[in-house]
């Protein structure tokens, strides 16, 4: 896997920029943390978006792209869900080169920022059959019989739109 890797990674000048981060990421973190790096991610992930509140799904966009975690979009909402898409090149290298590719550091961002956003527990999850053509789908579900208090810790970030 690290050959392949190394090779998909570096092999595309639009993705070269991001060995570093996945040098990190998809060795040095997944042998840290050995068989629990799914849920640990996760939660790390859930951290990351306490201390970077985000206001809307433009500014969600946005800083993942930013953090070169791949390009976002809503794909569907409603009351109980919201459907995204995560793709781009990084994306796509990373599920051509393992078959164990994680994206659960990115589904817990997304959970906590609906959970901040919506004020309502939120969970996310993905589902390994929905990833197609160098995309991941993400399902945030909310209850939103469940109010949190997690909305009133937002507070203003502001991020550079370059």
């Amino acid at each position: 896997m690290n050959n392949n890797l190394y090779k998909k990674i570096m092999g595309n000048k639009s993705t070269s920029q991001y060995w570093g981060q996945e040098l990190l990421r998809d060795i040095l973190i997944k042998d840290l943390l050995g068989t629990d790096d799914h849920s640990i991610l996760y939660w790390a992930g859930k951290k990351i978006a306490r201390r970077f509140p985000l206001r809307d799904a433009l500014d969600v966009s946005l800083f993942f792209k930013q953090s070169g975690l791949g390009e976002l979009s809503i794909i569907s909402e409603n009351k109980h869900e919201i459907k995204w898409t995560l793709s781009g090149e990084i994306v796509k290298a990373r599920l051509e080169s393992s078959a164990d590719a994680d994206f659960m550091f990115e589904a817990g961002i997304l959970a906590q920022i609906a959970q901040q956003q919506m004020g309502v527990i939120a969970e996310a999850e993905m589902n390994p059959k929905e990833e197609k053509n160098g995309k991941v789908t993400i399902r945030v579900h909310m209850d939103p019989k469940s109010p949190t208090n997690d909305s009133d810790d937002i507070s203003n970030f502001d991020l550079y739109s370059n």
